[in-house]
């Protein structure tokens, strides 16, 4: 299953970008949309940093025309040709080239199953699918989280989530533990009793989304590092967990939510 993965100006911006650890893959880009929110004010030109969405799509078939796979990646881009821009295009640059990457992955595994199957009249096909959302976008903070979904035949794909929360005004990627002003232990422990929390509050009620052991949960809330597993929208951070780590499949993400101070 996939994992949740990864703008200022100057020689801090180059070696902010220079550390991020690639996550995800090519580039050619199609169907341009607006952005979901306000522009971005820059603090180095004191104009605006306006977000759009573009999205990279490509389909893999065979000579004979027969689809293995498809797969499209919906990316934010920051318009303008100011430092923070760049800095910030450059981000998902790299994050958009890393996920192509492992999307081709299976492409020869894709190529013989479908192939298999179109034998037996089954037309189905592989499929990788991301899409953007910006979840806030003003003069503090600016949010993105991307969904996807991977589909390689079965019963039904695994959906994953990549979300990134960064500092308006220095273009820093931020993590949960510094909006939250404590470390990460502290902000691990937070989050897991809140979420122990939750499992108390709605166990045996038809809001209740997990496992139905408790020590089952609490083991596996331990395994998981919450502070890049989140996004910002309106004045709250939102925590998930992943399909199937502390819940069972329908129950999809499992969120609490934490007010930002």
């Amino acid at each position: 299953m996939k994992q949740t993965y990864l703008n200022k100006t100057g020689i801090i911006l180059m070696a902010f970008i220079l550390s991020v650890s690639p996550a995800v893959m090519n580039t050619s880009a199609a169907a341009t949309t607006p952005g979901d929110s306000a522009p971005v004010t820059s603090s180095e030109t004191g104009t605006s940093l306006k977000l759009s969405k573009k999205t990279y799509e490509k389909k893999f078939q065979t000579k004979k025309g027969l689809v293995y796979k498809t797969i499209s990646y919906e990316y934010p881009v920051a318009e303008g040709d100011s430092d923070t821009a760049d800095a910030f295009n450059q981000f998902y640059d790299t994050l958009r080239t890393s996920w192509i990457k492992s999307a081709r992955k299976n492409l020869e595994e894709a190529k013989k199953t479908v192939k298999d199957l179109k034998g037996s009249g089954d037309d189905r096909y592989y499929a990788d699918k991301v899409t953007c959302k910006i979840t806030r976008n003003d003069k503090d903070y600016i949010s993105i989280l991307q969904s996807g979904y991977d589909f390689s035949l079965g019963a039904h794909g695994m959906p994953y989530r990549i979300s990134h929360t960064f500092d308006a005004a220095t273009g820093t990627e931020l993590t949960a533990a510094d909006l939250l002003d404590m470390n990460k232990k502290e902000l691990n422990k937070t989050i897991r009793k809140k979420y122990l929390k939750e499992f108390d509050q709605t166990k045996g009620t038809d809001k209740f989304l997990f496992y139905e052991d408790r020590k089952e949960v609490k083991k596996a809330l331990e395994k998981i590092e919450f502070n890049q597993s989140f996004y910002l929208k309106n004045n709250k951070l939102h925590f998930y967990t992943e399909p199937y780590s502390a819940g069972p499949y329908a129950a999809g993400y499992i969120e609490i939510t934490v007010t930002l101070p």
